[in-house]
């Protein structure tokens, strides 16, 4: 079967020894390729949709040390879990999943997250939980770019700038963010003008204004 490459590039940031909690697990693709890539894990695959359950008990149930969860977020996470995963999801929902059960946090060594949405938010809201970041890196797959996020736990108290928590911790680096910056902007413009027509939204719209504006003036400083 084949794996997309952000969920490649997610399985490759994960240790030997760790213990995943994957929220959100879907097909369980990213169960199979720790089990294919690892030799010593466990894995926590959590999914509270019907069809992607059914899916993920299909793909993933014959893998070793994978338990299968049906349940929301972080309820059924325990204190052995070090390691979070929040991928294909939006930026709000990452962070309403993490700041609902945030006690749950307090041994986890690492977070990865791969945010649809207002990224900035979520990294400075994992900063603020006591988060470094630590690797980014630019998927583009099947016309959509993805940010793949690693945070480690900041034992040494690091400090990030506005424009890291804006634009990512070295992202600017990659050889795809020239592409990614004109590709955010165009995604801004697009939902500016759909959001425009629905004036319960407008908490929403200001937000992406802000993120259009910040994408605009990166670099011409």
């Amino acid at each position: 079967m084949q794996i997309p490459k952000r969920l490649q590039v997610i399985g490759n940031l994960i240790p030997e020894g760790a213990y995943v909690a994957d929220i959100g697990a879907d097909h369980g693709l990213l169960e199979q390729f720790i089990a294919l890539h690892l030799k010593d894990y466990h894995i926590l695959a959590i999914e509270n949709k019907e069809g992607p359950l059914n899916a993920l008990r299909a793909q993933a149930e014959c893998l070793k040390n994978v338990i299968i969860s049906r349940s929301d977020g972080m309820n059924k996470v325990t204190s052995e879990y070090d390691t979070i995963v929040l991928a294909g999801m939006g930026g709000d929902n990452i962070i309403n999943i993490l700041i609902r059960d945030v006690s749950k946090l307090k041994k986890v060594k690492q977070i990865i997250v791969d945010a649809h949405s207002f990224i900035p938010k979520v990294r400075a809201k994992l900063i603020e939980l006591g988060f470094a970041m630590d690797y980014e890196e630019i998927v583009y797959e099947a016309g959509v770019y993805y940010i793949i996020i690693s945070f480690k736990r900041n034992t040494l108290d690091k400090h990030f700038s506005k424009d890291e928590i804006d634009f990512g911790y070295k992202l600017y680096l990659d050889p795809l963010f020239s592409d990614y910056k004109k590709y955010m902007i165009e995604k801004y413009k697009t939902l500016l003008e759909i959001l425009s027509q629905v004036k319960t939204e407008t908490e929403k719209y200001k937000e992406v204004c802000d993120e259009l504006r910040r994408f605009e003036s990166y670099g011409q400083n």
